[in-house]
């Protein structure tokens, strides 16, 4: 796909003490792609895109030519696609995402540009999908798996971004129907499946 050029319109307001004016982007075809203050040739303060069409893009915070503080993302259609924190251009701390319809996508922690702690994610009918705990942007610790009807059908732990000790698999009516350990990525030792409540041997692996 061919990115559209941009025109530059430089708006001569001055400030006392600096160099600092409004710049306009605009498409090819003359709609304006975006606007805000530059310094010393670099962005910085609020900066307002815009699609094509005119909706907002996304509104974006700057300092010293990098992003630093509030970003919101929007869909094409206006409603709010996420909401991020940025501090000298590496996203940080809490941020949010949604689906076009409103409802909440997932939210979490970033930490040093990755995810950090727990994040949690939902089903686009606002059922909540799964959790995930994070540590240096890999799955640590425990990890929670729903259904579109908010039935737990997974649950177990990560270690250094690998399954890792035992899993449960649920049906989607909440049944247990087998329960095994990983170790580091890897089904190990003997796995059980349920019918009925009952146990059986499901398949033994070799650690």
């Amino acid at each position: 796909m061919k990115i559209p050029s941009l025109k530059w319109l430089i708006i001569g307001i001055s400030f006392v003490g600096n160099a600092q004016s409004i710049v306009v982007e605009h498409y090819d075809s003359g709609n304006e792609k975006g606007r805000g203050f530059i310094e010393n040739g670099l962005k910085i303060g609020e900066w307002r895109y815009f699609y094509p069409s005119g909706s907002p893009n996304s509104i974006e915070n700057y300092k010293n030519g990098v992003l630093n503080g509030r970003v919101i993302y929007f869909y094409p259609s206006g409603n709010r696609q996420g909401q991020e924190q940025w501090r000298m251009g590496t996203i940080a701390d809490s941020a949010f995402y949604y689906y076009e319809n409103g409802k909440l996508d997932r939210k979490g922690v970033y930490l040093n540009g990755s995810y950090e702690g727990k994040w949690v994610h939902f089903f686009e009918n606002g059922n909540l999908a799964r959790i995930i705990n994070y540590e240096n942007g890999l799955p640590e610790g425990i990890t929670l798996v729903y259904n579109e009807s908010g039935i737990l059908v997974q649950e177990g732990a990560y270690h250094l971004g690998k399954e890792h000790g035992i899993w449960r698999f649920y049906s989607d009516d909440g049944v247990l129907k087998y329960k095994g350990s990983y170790n580091q990525g890897k089904p190990s030792g003997i796995w059980h499946s349920y019918n009925k409540g009952k146990e059986k041997v499901y398949k033994r692996y070799k650690d």
